[in-house]
């Protein structure tokens, strides 16, 4: 697959589970701007189609490419699966700049303006693990931008979060959004209103529709109108 222009493009995606495909030539051609969000009923394939997109998990067959700003995106990227180093809150989030080789100065200042931002400061200090649950998943999103990502892929960011910290969370995201590409998973409709540019509607492994959130909202799709309804889950 060779694009010149900036693009997101998964094509012809094929993924077995339990030695059945999930996802056949599965294809998909995203926006490169704003905020797409990823819906679907429990067990669709939303957390799956993200973790291939990052690389994380490799398809049998298919090409995915991603080109941003004419180059290979820096993606921040946040799993369901929260997991720490034995270190502080500090330590936790300077890893990946120390790693890439950040000054140190800078990491202070970078890390010090995040946790400022996101009203954490203070708990610099403190062991990441011991967190409470809500507060291990803040600083998981926190730590996805310590790097200045110009795509974020995020699966379920605010699922075990409190309204304020939910509230930080979307306005970063809005606010952001004419910097960074911004993929998104969610199981809240309200929140896929409050902040989709894009829509992408998966069920079973199938990617339904990709559409303008005006559109997608005013969809005649039979599974898509039962999914607005509040019948498919």
């Amino acid at each position: 697959m060779i694009k010149t222009n900036d693009h997101i493009i998964l094509k012809g995606i094929n993924f077995l589970v339990n030695k059945k495909f999930f996802f056949k030539n599965l294809s998909a051609n995203l926006s490169v701007k704003g905020i797409t969000i990823i819906l679907g009923p429990n067990g669709s394939g939303k957390s799956l189609l993200i973790r291939i997109l990052r690389g994380l998990i490799q398809a049998q067959d298919g090409e995915i490419s991603i080109k941003l700003n004419n180059q290979r995106p820096n993606i921040g990227y946040l799993s369901q699966n929260i997991t720490f180093l034995r270190r502080n809150v500090f330590r936790n989030l300077s890893y990946p700049m120390e790693i890439k080789g950040y000054d140190r100065n800078y990491i202070n200042d970078r890390i010090t303006s995040l946790l400022k931002y996101f009203h954490f400061l203070g708990k610099e200090n403190i062991s990441a693990r011991m967190l409470s649950k809500g507060n291990k998943q803040y600083l998981s999103f926190i730590r996805t931008l310590v790097t200045q990502p110009n795509l974020l892929i995020l699966d379920e960011p605010s699922s075990n979060l409190d309204m304020e910290s939910t509230k930080r969370i979307e306005k970063f995201l809005l606010k952001q959004k004419k910097n960074m590409k911004i993929i998104m998973v969610t199981h809240d409709l309200f929140q896929a209103k409050r902040l989709a540019d894009e829509i992408l509607f998966i069920n079973e492994g199938k990617i339904i529709e990709i559409s303008k959130k005006d559109k997608f909202l005013k969809s005649s799709n039979r599974l898509i109108k039962k999914f607005l309804e509040g019948n498919l889950f």
